[in-house]
């Protein structure tokens, strides 16, 4: 029994390779002739997808540039739009500071210009009493001197 197996054991190593080989080749024929639905379609698709994938990264880099160059314009816009900005907040910070100085001269000039009116209104004050009173003493002359003739007339008489 030893030597049987022994012989089995040399005679199944020869032909060990040839039937695997025989086998191999049965399941490869096998394999190609039996149909695969759904595997064989979507192991086409994968196949054909993995070849037509420089394709799609190139398309897919395309895209991404297209965006990167649309990004980049778009920081620009975003980049001089705020510059204008910036210029036009300077611009409107130094007018704002002009008129300011503008107003504090005009203020100072109406206040200069209200006490003057003040100074020519107390003048005009003055100059209407100083009147009046002249006025009232010449009045109160004539009158004095009409008593006074009155007096002496009837003094006199």
């Amino acid at each position: 029994m030893a030597a049987e197996s022994g012989r089995k054991g040399l005679a199944g190593r020869d032909r060990g390779p040839r039937m695997m080989h025989r086998i191999g080749l049965a399941a490869v024929l096998l394999a190609a002739l039996l149909p695969w639905p759904a595997a064989e379609a979507g192991f086409m698709d994968r196949v054909k997808d993995i070849y037509g994938m420089p394709e799609r990264v190139e398309e897919l880099q395309q895209q991404y540039d297209a965006a990167q160059e649309e990004l980049d314009a778009s920081v620009k816009r975003s980049e001089e739009t705020i510059r204008k900005f910036q210029q036009t907040q300077e611009q409107l910070l130094q007018e704002n500071q002009e008129l300011k100085s503008r107003n504090a001269r005009l203020e100072e000039a109406i206040g200069q210009m209200e006490a003057a009116e003040r100074a020519e209104a107390e003048r005009n004050r003055r100059i209407t009493r100083t009147a009046l009173a002249a006025g009232g003493l010449v009045v109160l002359y004539f009158v004095l001197m009409r008593v006074v003739r009155l007096a002496v007339w009837r003094r006199t008489r």
